[in-house]
């Protein structure tokens, strides 16, 4: 298993590798009237939309190309394009991400006294690290109070 760290440094959210190397970051940009996040990873920028009913949903997308997408009703993000492949996900105060019955990727929450949360992950070598960043961002978000609901 690799094993990261997530913290945020402003309104980003960085993961890193044990070596303290920068993996990727989930970006947060507020403007007046613009609202956007993005995942940063490899040198690429992918969207990301909110979709769905109550916008419970993300498309995680690169150059309009839908790469992953959840499901939160049946608790599953899938990769899209050739090599489909679905992933099923709880999320609680361990988020855990499973495929075939097999956990790929888990993340444990610590939470520090008057500092935001430092995110620690322990994800299966086989795991693609564009997914990890975004099971990262799905299961940090709160979408109309559901997600990391503490249980």
């Amino acid at each position: 298993m690799k094993k990261y760290t997530a913290e945020y440094q402003k309104k980003h959210l960085v993961l890193v590798s044990e070596s303290r190397h920068e993996v990727g970051r989930i970006v947060e940009n507020r403007k007046l009237f613009h609202f956007e996040e993005y995942i940063t990873f490899d040198s690429k920028k992918y969207d990301i939309r909110n979709v769905g009913f109550l916008k419970n949903d993300v498309e995680l997308f690169d150059s309009n190309v839908v790469t992953y997408f959840t499901d939160l009703a049946k608790e599953r993000i899938i990769k899209s394009g050739e090599g489909v492949r679905i992933y099923y996900f709880k999320l609680k105060k361990t988020s855990q991400l499973t495929e075939k019955g097999k956990l790929l990727i888990e993340i444990r929450e610590e939470k520090r006294r008057y500092e935001k949360s430092i995110f620690h992950l322990e994800v299966d070598h086989s795991v693609d690290d564009l997914l990890t960043l975004l099971f990262l961002y799905y299961s940090t978000k709160e979408f109309n109070s559901i997600g990391g609901d503490g249980d």
